[in-house]
């Protein structure tokens, strides 16, 4: 009896012994697949390699090294997992030497270092989020600083640790549909969540630009788990400053809304309401998206981005609260709060023309002239200066100077080293008064900007390799870009050009995020009266200038 336990535990340690083994080499041959298919980005190397009998490959001590071009998808990780359907489907891959995309896997990193996000985290300060909290807007209004450290951890009572990345995809080829859930717990502070499902889906699309154009998105599912982290942060912030709680919450909310407008968005003001009940409660906030599907992500980029975020039909909600659009408005240049609009708007279309450019002519280059050929006379109010003066301006010919444009220059408005203007008595006149400019030294002709590339002799023959260097330096443009985007579904006007415009149907943007749609009524230099529709008839709403970031109107046709 003894003996035949003896023999059974023998034989089964050596069938484990010999799964073991089995494992170990099928991990080497798969980790060997998983580097041959990252080889045309850049090269995974890994410490070791184990299999574990629930069908697991482990990878330790794994680093990424991209090639020239996608420097952005460096890592390093302590160990990487790859969770499998199970044991036999590891070992019957190892043996057939299948190289095909499993229609299922998880990938688990442990303590991962992305230098990418340092860069998305952005070089002033305050940090778009924390290079290790990864919380948006960690220190805006914190007193300035950049990030926290660890001595402020320390003083909210927070033990960082190295975050965790996880993402599980199932692949249906049948179907060409995708799901993948990614997550990232980055304990203490928060955990995210990314679940998105991709219909005509094929593994070709990285490749092929044919299939990625039949890529839609059915769904995106995105999730902030706060873990008690902003409670803590305000509490700290709102000691460093000097103010309660509720006072810090205003000033972060503010300084996030200015910075937003540096970078042209402006969120509405369901949006900012959602953040401040976060940040006052902890909690969780959850984005849906089901978008358009006639519409490929491809092509996402040549449209108006608000046009795209209406495609997405993205709803915010914060713990169980009911959903509210989830709306941002995307200016068309950066402006400065409660400062006005005129400064702050490019694309007038209702507004007066731009007065003509008045044109300066500079002091005759004799090396030029002697060189091109087109020495001119100089002008009489002014001798030429000795010894001869080389400027990096192009000569413009007296033609290109009109009586219009030289009234145009009051007297006294002219540079201190401008030359005056020949026909203009008043300008002329006005000469004396104008300090001379100082002699410049002499430059040699050959390294003149002006004169880089003109050749100095006849073309060498033909297939001579002097005719290499014969032409001189150029520049080579680089080719326009074939997509081309769209223009946008509006044009924006200045606050100037609503004057005489009573009845037009504009939209205002304002500072607060709010969106205000009807038909000016009455403009003032206070402010704006429009008549909006209501459930109950017209009403009249007055909108302060100040508060007006971006006047907009639909484009005729």
């Amino acid at each position: 009896m003894w003996k035949l336990l003896r023999n059974l535990l023998l034989s089964a340690g050596v069938l484990a012994l010999g799964l073991k083994l089995a494992l170990w080499l099928a991990a080497g041959q798969q980790a060997q697949w998983v580097a041959s298919s990252l080889q045309r980005w850049g090269e995974l190397s890994w410490t070791g390699a184990s299999g574990s009998f629930d069908g697991d490959l482990v990878l330790s001590g794994v680093q990424f090294r991209p090639k020239p071009g996608f420097e952005a998808a460096t890592f390093s990780a302590s160990s990487l997992r790859l969770h499998t359907p199970g044991v036999l489907w590891l070992l019957r891959r190892a043996i057939t030497r299948d190289a095909g995309v499993p229609e299922q896997l998880g990938v688990y990193l442990q303590d991962i270092n992305l230098p990418l996000l340092r860069k998305i985290a952005g070089g002033n300060a305050p940090l778009w989020f924390g290079a290790q909290s990864l919380v948006p807007f960690e220190t805006f209004a914190c007193g300035g600083s950049a990030g926290l450290e660890a001595a402020d951890f320390t003083s909210m009572q927070v033990q960082p640790k190295s975050p965790r990345l996880s993402i599980d995809y199932r692949y249906d080829a049948a179907a060409e549909q995708l799901e993948v859930d990614l997550r990232i717990d980055n304990a203490p502070f928060a955990q995210v969540g990314l679940r998105t499902e991709l219909r005509q889906f094929t593994p070709q699309m990285l490749d092929d630009a044919v299939a990625r154009e039949r890529v839609r998105i059915a769904s995106a599912d995105f999730n902030f788990h706060d873990s008690d982290f902003l409670r803590r942060r305000n509490q700290f912030c709102a000691r460093e400053t000097g103010v309660d709680v509720d006072g810090f919450i205003d000033r972060h909310i503010a300084a996030v809304q200015e910075r937003l407008k540096a970078s042209h968005i402006v969120p509405a003001e369901g949006v900012v309401e959602i953040y401040r009940e976060l940040l006052r409660g902890g909690g969780e906030i959850k984005l849906l998206s089901l978008p358009r599907e006639d519409i490929a992500p491809a092509q996402y980029d040549t449209y108006d981005p608000e046009e795209v975020l209406r495609w997405l039909n993205l709803t915010a909600r914060y713990n169980d609260a009911p959903p509210v659009l989830f709306k941002l408005f995307f200016l068309a240049e950066p402006v400065e709060a409660l400062a006005g609009i005129d400064r702050a708007l490019v694309h007038d279309p209702l507004a007066e023309p731009e007065p003509e450019t008045v044109v300066v002519r500079p002091e005759e280059n004799p090396v030029l002239a002697t060189t091109i050929g087109t020495a001119t006379k100089p002008p009489d109010a002014v001798p030429p200066p000795t010894p001869p003066v080389a400027v990096p301006v192009p000569v413009v010919p007296p033609a290109a100077t009109t009586a219009r444009q030289s009234r145009d220059i009051a007297p006294g408005a002219l540079p201190p080293d401008a030359a005056p203007i020949a026909g203009d008595t008043a300008t002329v006149n006005d000469a004396a008064t104008i300090p001379t400019r100082p002699p410049a030294p002499r430059i040699d002709p050959r390294l003149d900007p002006r004169l880089a590339g003109l050749p100095s002799a006849p073309p060498p023959p033909p297939g001579s390799t002097a005719a290499l260097v014969w032409q001189g330096p150029r520049i080579d443009r680089l080719p326009e870009s074939k997509t081309t985007p769209r223009e946008r579904p509006f044009a924006v006007v200045s606050y100037a050009a609503l004057e005489g415009q009573s009845g037009a149907r504009v939209v205002l943007i304002t500072s607060g995020g709010k969106e205000i749609e009807g038909k000016v009524t009455e403009v003032s230099a206070a402010g704006v009266t429009i008549s909006v529709n209501r459930e109950s008839g017209q009403a009249r709403l007055f909108v302060e200038r100040a508060r007006i970031l971006e006047i907009r109107v639909a484009r005729r046709g």
